[in-house]
């Protein structure tokens, strides 16, 4: 067989095919690069599952406040007549924004005004006619006393008389000249004339308690009708008051109008609302979130936690979320009147009333002046968008962070069945 027939290489291997004397290459360096990635990866993994952290987060839904809104209300009942706001309008304190027809407390102011001016009418016929009246009774006692006075001084020349003969009489007695008859007699008409003098004494005093009691009866009408002149006048100046609060209905804070709920003409009740009204004492910016949760979920969040929004009007794919901490959680699911009370917004109580009665939780966003919103994102700068209440926004709250071991382990009790 001619030498050029077979490869050199191929001679060699099947002169020495253990080739012992050669060094045997067990992996190449690409298994090497390989197995370096494998261990970095386990190790990295192993480390990561100590030190790491994974954040549990529960999905909330809610809506963007800025501030106090306040309802204004109707304080009685009637047709509206006038409501003087409109969207948008600046309201100060004590501006009159409505007016209530009030026909029957009106009917009673004309009734009450009817009754003062009767009063006074009285006290006008007491002056006149009363005090003429008065002047002739008085006039009456004072020529009874006169008379009296006469009669006094009559009786008392009678008795000066009747004494002096009574003298004359005894002397004549003395002398047998009369009998005792006619001095007794005299006697009797002497004792006659002293009661006739206190008679006319008890007369003339009761003249004067007559003229006493005409001057006390005259001033107690006068004060009774005063008196009555005076609680008239009272009982007008407070239905006018009563009318002024419940007809001129006034906004009780400063702020802009952002909602009317009614409109003139129509018949509204005590309480019923008329419009909403924002309140300008608020920081600006002073923006905050009212969040709900369903009930399974509530007890799990806590005062203090992270918190991320999103607004509606902002996609998160594209911004991320608006940094947020829990500042309030509601001790109990809240209902739909307590959820009115903080939203003020029966359509959007109605959307978030359907998880049923959830917890209520506030959230207050961090501040970043250089963002254009105002508000710190977990994007860069966040949208060039202006943040305004009265927004919807869906978000999440954090409410474990845990090594990924504290989860694995768990897991794999639960899978080997070691509980």
């Amino acid at each position: 067989m001619p030498p050029t027939f077979f490869r050199k290489s191929a001679l060699e291997k099947l002169s020495t095919p253990e080739k012992l004397d050669q060094m045997i290459k067990v992996t190449g360096p690409k298994a090497w690069i390989a197995l370096t990635a494998i261990t970095l990866i386990l190790v990295t993994a192993i480390i990561w599952s100590f030190g790491g952290n994974v954040k549990t987060k529960l999905n909330v839904v809610g809506v963007l406040l800025g501030g106090e809104v306040h309802e204004v209300v109707a304080t009685s009942r009637g047709q509206l007549i006038d409501l003087n706001v409109q969207v948008g309008d600046q309201v100060h304190e004590g501006d009159v924004i409505a007016t209530i027809q009030q026909p029957e407390l009106w009917q009673q102011i004309e009734e009450a005004k009817a009754l003062l001016e009767e009063r006074k009418y009285q006290l006008k016929q007491l002056e006149s006619f009363g005090s003429q009246d008065s002047r002739l009774q008085g006039e009456f006692i004072s020529q009874q006393r006169s008379s009296i006075q006469l009669q006094i001084g009559t009786q008392r020349k009678n008795m000066e008389f009747l004494k002096n003969q009574l003298e004359t009489e005894n002397e004549l007695r003395k002398r047998g000249l009369i009998t005792t008859t006619q001095l007794v007699n005299t006697e009797q008409q002497i004792e006659a004339a002293r009661n006739q003098i206190e008679s006319l004494k008890a007369q003339m005093a009761q003249t004067s308690s007559q003229k006493l009691n005409l001057d006390f009866d005259a001033e107690q009408k006068r004060d009774v009708i005063e008196q009555r002149i005076a609680q008239a006048e009272r009982n007008v100046a407070q239905l006018n008051e009563r009318y002024e609060v419940q007809s001129n209905i006034t906004s009780p804070y400063d702020g802009e109008v952002v909602e009317v709920l009614t409109d003139a003409g129509i018949i509204v009740g005590q309480g019923t609302p008329l419009f909403k009204l924002k309140n300008q004492n608020e920081a600006d910016g002073n923006l905050r979130g009212i969040l709900y949760i369903p009930s399974q979920d509530g007890k799990k969040i806590k005062v203090g936690m992270e918190a991320l929004v999103a607004p509606s009007t902002v996609q998160p794919q594209d911004y991320g979320f608006m940094k947020a901490k829990v500042t309030y959680v509601s001790d109990f699911p809240i209902t739909q009147q307590g959820m009115m009370t903080s939203v003020k917004n029966d359509q959007l109580v109605q959307g978030l009333i359907g998880m049923g009665a959830p917890f209520e939780v506030h959230v207050e966003f961090e501040k970043d002046p250089n963002a254009y919103s105002g508000f710190k994102w977990t994007s860069a700068q966040g949208p060039e968008v202006l943040i305004n209440e009265g927004t919807s926004c869906m978000g999440k709250v954090t409410v474990k962070s845990e090594p990924p071991i504290a989860i694995v382990v768990p897991a794999l009790k639960k899978f080997f069945d070691l509980y």
